[in-house]
């Protein structure tokens, strides 16, 4: 299957806890972790447990950025990914910045007023921030 989705970070399922509608599966992705809350039928119907591989999927228009190296303890954003730019493109409204989180290559859709405001450029650090709602899982065939 291929899929449009630019982020598909590889990873471990450490974790999952189910809930009686909601799920909450943690993933080890080289020593950074992120937190998908999928919804329980979509955990049973991929056969979801502890030590499947997965891919973190993320939609670039779902990554947010933090200048700065340094984790947000008064957000609710559970995924906290620190980086490093190493590619901005900037459109005429929208910008596309390239982080190295680790191993993994991330996508964020940004406005290029947010790129321009925060000074974002190439080799600068930063916070990936991803709701966990909003990270998809897929599991390999």
């Amino acid at each position: 299957m291929q899929l449009s989705t630019r982020n598909q970070l590889h990873g471990t399922v450490t974790d999952v806890k189910l809930g009686t509608v909601m799920a909450e599966v943690t993933v080890d992705m080289g020593g950074q972790t992120a937190v998908a809350a999928v919804t329980r039928a979509g955990v049973e119907g991929l056969g979801l447990a502890q030590g499947d591989d997965v891919i973190v999927l993320i939609k670039a228009t779902e990554v947010m950025l933090a200048k700065g190296s340094e984790r947000f303890e008064g957000l609710t954003t559970r995924n906290q990914l620190p980086g490093k730019v190493t590619g901005v493109t900037l459109g005429s409204v929208m910008a596309e910045v390239t982080v190295a989180v680790g191993s993994h290559k991330v996508v964020a859709a940004v406005t290029r007023n947010s790129v321009s405001r925060l000074g974002l450029g190439e080799g600068d650090d930063v916070v990936v921030l991803v709701k966990a709602t909003e990270v998809m899982l897929a599991k390999p065939a």
